[in-house]
């Protein structure tokens, strides 16, 4: 799960807007500077990278959807 930095929803937990999760897909991907240049000029662009840079490198080398939930509970424990 990821953080948004959209000035609607910043701060809160899997409340992404579009521009956001289509970045974080193209980030965890592997595809960064297509990722930078999509969300470049939206309010809160400049953060979201830097705050979900963790949680975009643990998804990006997770393999499996079993990797991706262990990432999930290091990353906010146990739910």
């Amino acid at each position: 799960m990821l953080v948004a930095t959209n000035p609607q929803h910043y701060g809160r937990v899997a409340q992404l807007n579009t521009v956001e999760a289509f970045c974080a897909a193209l980030s965890i991907l592997g595809r960064e500077e297509e990722a930078k240049e999509v969300i470049a000029g939206f309010h809160g662009a400049d953060e979201f990278f830097s705050v979900n840079r963790d949680r975009l490198d643990r998804y990006r080398s997770s393999a499996t959807a079993t990797e991706v939930a262990g990432a999930e509970k290091a990353l906010f424990g146990p739910g």
